[in-house]
């Protein structure tokens, strides 16, 4: 038999209209769609007794008389089975019907992975969408505290100056002056800042490299500014370097202030006495600089996020730290500008 032939015995008489009933009811049952003919024959006299071909490609399910003569398509039974009745159906169409049902599973599985790929793409936004909601309501929060303060103090220190009364008292007159001169210009600077940092972009910002000694540099920001500080909290600040002469080309100014964000972050978010170490060392081609505290740390879930502009550690409505979640990421601009970077352990 070919490969599109299949023979079953049967040790009674078949009732072909039976027979085509029951093939027509289990193939459309198993969704084979397809054309075929079936044939009835009889061992005992070696000849086929009906035959028939039967069209469900098409939804009328036609059925026409077969298209091959006997002649031309005899079937051999095996001389070991005479005695018994057979009938065998034959799938004319078979090849092309596994070409055509290959094709709708392969064009549905398309569309399927289609629709959870733009199902997934739009899950992935929302999500996005919603954290850079909350991170902006959170800049928003914390940008309204910090203008908040500022103002309350300038217009406490207006109502003071409204008194006539003031003018007798020169002194308080000029310290209530100076108050608000002082209010106004951390205010300026304040929005100054944000703009700058809102709009810079690496190509914004231009380094003015100079060569200077590391060591000199670095003891000379602390000491004027950071020892005094850190020594009034009750704190210690310790400078340690591999070789007492590291000289490096950088921007003066720029490196400065990756220094001060730094160590600035590290007495906001200590709440023990303040004890911070900064290493330096001289390597083959880079130069480390690491900054050690003893601060409350960040969680492996915004440690990788801090850089990015505008992050902060969410706090709800607490506003106990000052900032808007722009140093860190200034920080990063500057190390990449030098060719260097920056990371964050906890």
């Amino acid at each position: 038999m070919e490969d599109n032939f299949f023979t079953v015995r049967v040790n009674d008489r078949i009732d072909t209209n039976v027979l085509e009933a029951l093939l027509k009811r289990e193939l459309l049952n198993q969704q084979l769609k397809t054309d075929f003919e079936y044939f009835v024959y009889d061992c005992e006299s070696d000849s086929v007794k009906h035959q028939k071909y039967v069209g469900l490609s098409s939804n009328k399910l036609e059925e026409t008389p077969t298209i091959i003569p006997l002649e031309a398509k005899p079937i051999k039974v095996p001389k070991s089975l005479k005695g018994n009745n057979y009938f065998a159906v034959h799938f004319t169409n078979l090849d092309q019907f596994l070409n055509y049902e290959m094709i709708n599973w392969g064009v549905s599985s398309f569309i399927l992975l289609l629709f959870l790929l733009i199902l997934s793409y739009a899950v992935f936004t929302i999500f996005k969408q919603k954290k850079l909601s909350e991170i902006q309501k959170d800049f928003v929060n914390n940008m309204t505290h910090e203008f908040k303060t500022p103002l309350a103090t300038i217009k406490l220190s207006s109502d003071v100056l409204k008194n006539p009364n003031i003018i007798n008292n020169p002194e308080r007159l000029f310290n209530y002056a100076t108050i608000i001169n002082n209010e106004t210009i951390h205010l300026t600077n304040q929005v100054e800042r944000v703009l700058q940092m809102a709009k810079g972009n690496k190509q914004a910002i231009k380094l003015n490299k100079e060569m200077v000694v590391l060591n000199q540099f670095l003891n000379e920001i602390i000491d004027k500014t950071y020892r005094p500080l850190i020594r009034s909290k009750g704190g210690k600040i310790e400078l340690k370097y591999s070789t007492d002469n590291i000289e490096t080309k950088i921007d003066k100014l720029h490196f400065k202030n990756v220094i001060g964000n730094l160590l600035d972050n590290a007495l906001k978010y200590c709440k023990e006495i303040p004890e911070i170490t900064i290493s330096c060392m001289e390597g083959k081609k880079m130069i480390e600089v690491s900054i050690v505290d003893n601060g409350i740390g960040v969680s492996k879930e915004n440690l990788k996020k801090i850089f990015d502009k505008f992050y902060r550690v969410p706090t709800g409505n607490l506003h106990d730290v000052k900032g808007f979640g722009l140093g860190l990421n200034y920080v990063k601009t500057i190390c990449n500008l030098h060719g260097g970077k920056i990371k964050s352990k906890k």
